[in-house]
């Protein structure tokens, strides 16, 4: 497939994304304004004001039992105070996001219990690895892991059975090709680029745009936000080790070995945050599935 024709088709693709995964925009203004220091609380109030189902998930997560306030929270604005910039920004992107995609049509290829699995583990991976290398931009990393496959998700609800072709297609080793690979031979394009597209068509952050975009080219990503993106790229090794109990390299998506030395990490510290993620990832379940927060869970 030609340049122009993969372009074009990817720019097809993010257009009809709109009407598969319709965003309010109140969300990215809310967004766009917790990312700007000179925005005030009272303006954020306002924006979020304009989205019920976003304010109502807000004060219900600020009197929640893991902040446990004194007295019932009652207003958007000191629900702001309690949670945080930072934890406000996650929450309202993740909530609006999950809920888009709940109306997405079932479908066998890559149900939602499984896409949302995945990247709850990422992320949590992703913020524990940021920790250490980047601690002051831990929730916007945290977020990029959530997010990281959206673009997967986007592929194979519009196109199930070329992208179940294309995972096909990588699993035979004499062709050589990734599983992203696989994708740009047989679409043109690949979900990391599909999700970055979708990304800066929505108006995210570029943090959220360069992550979603590299994770699996980490070392060819911008270098505003490299280190991030070599985050997310090790975050998503370690989730697929997460899912299935694995400390066998052989079991998950390589890591580029430059990586390594440019974050001065060992491999033993991404698996000794496997394990952490392990026990930590029903409460971002949870946050992915907001409105079954603190139900028991099977």
């Amino acid at each position: 497939m030609s340049d122009r024709s993969a372009n074009d088709s990817l720019e097809a693709r993010v257009q009809s994304a709109d009407k598969l995964l319709a965003m309010p925009q109140v969300v990215f203004e809310v967004a766009r304004l917790l990312e700007d220091d000179d925005a005030t609380a009272a303006r954020i109030a306002s924006s979020l004001g304009r989205d019920p189902g976003l304010v109502a998930l807000v004060l219900r997560i600020a009197n929640s039992p893991a902040y446990a306030p004194a007295r019932p929270v009652d207003s958007v604005d000191r629900a702001i105070a309690m949670l945080g910039r930072d934890a406000l920004q996650r929450l309202v992107v993740a909530s609006a996001i999950t809920r888009a995609t709940a109306s997405i049509p079932d479908q066998e290829r890559l149900p939602l219990e499984v896409f949302w699995r995945h990247s709850a583990y990422c992320a949590v991976i992703a913020r524990q690895l940021a920790m250490r290398v980047l601690p002051r931009q831990a929730s916007g990393i945290f977020l990029a892991g959530l997010l990281h496959d959206l673009g997967k998700l986007l592929l194979f609800s519009q196109s199930p059975e070329s992208a179940h072709r294309a995972f096909l297609s990588s699993l035979d080793v004499g062709d050589g090709l990734s599983p992203q690979g696989a994708e740009r031979a047989q679409l043109g394009f690949d979900h990391a680029q599909l999700g970055g597209a979708l990304a800066a068509h929505w108006g995210l952050p570029e943090l959220l745009v360069d992550c979603l975009a590299g994770h699996h080219q980490p070392l060819q990503a911008p270098e505003r936000n490299r280190t991030a993106v070599m985050l997310v790229h090790l975050a998503n090794t370690g989730a697929h080790l997460a899912e299935i109990d694995s400390r066998d390299w052989a079991d998950a998506p390589p890591v580029d070995p430059a990586v390594w030395d440019a974050l001065h990490l060992a491999p033993e510290v991404l698996l000794s945050a496997v394990e952490e993620a392990q026990h930590e990832v029903l409460a971002v379940q949870d946050l992915c599935d907001p409105a079954h927060e603190g139900e028991p869970r099977p």
